[in-house]
């Protein structure tokens, strides 16, 4: 297994603008993550069955390297609207709002409370969502299609 990588804005989006699960799966494997198998990812699934359970399919990873903890995932229906949504999660912010900046421009939405250490902030592109949300020390971001 390859060393794990620390993941960027351009390596989050690359993954995310995958087509399907196959092309998803290939360009998330090589972030050298352990790949979460079905039994780990069953509560993250469990979501999502009420929307179409037998359309849906999911890939997953997860990092622990270095004390932080990140996981990344991201799935598809397999039915002609071609929906997919993407998930990422980390306790280690780093600059990725600043990442993510430079690579979608400025936010459509911008909320930061500095006592409270969280960040909100929301793009629209092209009929996708990208949002932004810091607690703290914690990221995630999650991208889907724009509501």
């Amino acid at each position: 297994m390859a060393e794990p990588v620390s993941m960027t804005a351009d390596k989050l989006l690359d993954i995310c603008a995958s087509m399907d699960v196959r092309i998803a799966s290939q360009r998330g494997d090589a972030l050298g993550w352990h790949k979460l198998t079905v039994e780990e990812t069953e509560d993250w699934i469990s979501t999502y069955i009420t929307y179409d359970a037998q359309s849906v399919e999911m890939v997953g990873w997860q990092n622990t390297e270095g004390g932080q903890r990140e996981s990344l995932l991201f799935w598809a229906t397999t039915r002609s609207n071609g929906l997919k949504t993407c998930s990422y999660s980390s306790s280690n912010v780093g600059d990725l709002l600043d990442n993510l900046t430079e690579r979608l421009g400025s936010p459509h939405s911008l909320d930061r409370d500095d006592t409270k250490k969280n960040i909100t902030a929301r793009w629209v592109r092209n009929d996708v969502e990208y949002s932004f949300v810091q607690l703290r020390s914690s990221v995630i971001v999650t991208i889907g299609p724009a509501r």
